[in-house]
């Protein structure tokens, strides 16, 4: 059960960043999708002397790389969406050392976390903690001998779900592709399969998600009536 009253401390209030990157280039674009880990504020309690807070995460970014962008300019990209995103950040504390890169490893992808890799390397992409995952039609997740995550299609598309559900992820319609984003995530089916045209946007999603939900647990969970209302970000 979700503590209705947790409270943090001042580290852990420093929000934390999950990107996800689906990866295409001819036919589909390669994706990056920036979410922040929040706390949203409930109702005041006098006995605890604090607000109740649940974690939220706010897609703060969503890119489409043009087709055919070469994957030497992946890192690059990477860079460029974390640097913006932390160029307006609120928070005085450093958010660099938070960085999660949940990166979609079939097909070509192999191949681009060698790229990402020699960039953490030359310290191109410092703080970054790089996650690999093969997305499959199969039923149960687990892990390869080299490390890389195996999903079913299924676990990613139901962990945002829960997450929107829950309401525990926001999509700023400010964003210029969050109508597709919404039509994309609609076209998924119980089974993991899109019946979409694309779906490039919604994976991207779904990998970061899915992510952020394996660190907090709580994504996933109702809120109580003690955060009715207005919502209100920490």
């Amino acid at each position: 059960m979700m503590n209705l009253l947790r409270n943090p401390r001042a580290s852990q209030l420093t929000p934390q960043l999950f990107l996800g990157l689906d990866l295409g280039k001819e036919r589909d674009h390669t994706v990056l999708a920036l979410c922040e880990r929040r706390w949203q504020l409930g109702q005041w309690s006098a006995a605890h002397h604090d607000h109740a807070r649940r974690p939220v995460l706010v897609l703060r970014d969503l890119v489409r790389l043009p087709l055919s962008t070469p994957y030497t300019q992946v890192p690059q990209a990477v860079k460029n969406l974390f640097t913006r995103h932390e160029a307006v950040s609120p928070y005085s504390v450093s958010v660099k050392t938070d960085r999660d890169l949940v990166v979609d490893a079939g097909g070509v992808g192999g191949g681009v976390l060698d790229i990402i890799r020699e960039a953490q390397h030359s310290r191109y992409l410092p703080g970054l903690r790089l996650i690999p995952v093969f997305t499959s039609g199969g039923h149960e997740p687990g892990m390869t001998g080299s490390g890389c995550y195996t999903v079913p299609k299924r676990d990613l598309f139901t962990a945002v779900r829960a997450a929107v559900e829950a309401r525990s992820l926001v999509v700023p319609r400010r964003l210029e592709l969050a109508e597709e984003l919404f039509r994309e995530l609609v076209g998924f089916r119980e089974n993991g399969r899109s019946t979409a045209r694309h779906d490039d946007l919604a994976m991207a999603v779904c990998l970061a998600v899915w992510w952020a939900a394996r660190h907090e647990k709580d994504l996933l969970v109702a809120p109580s009536p003690a955060f009715a209302g207005k919502t209100r970000l920490a």
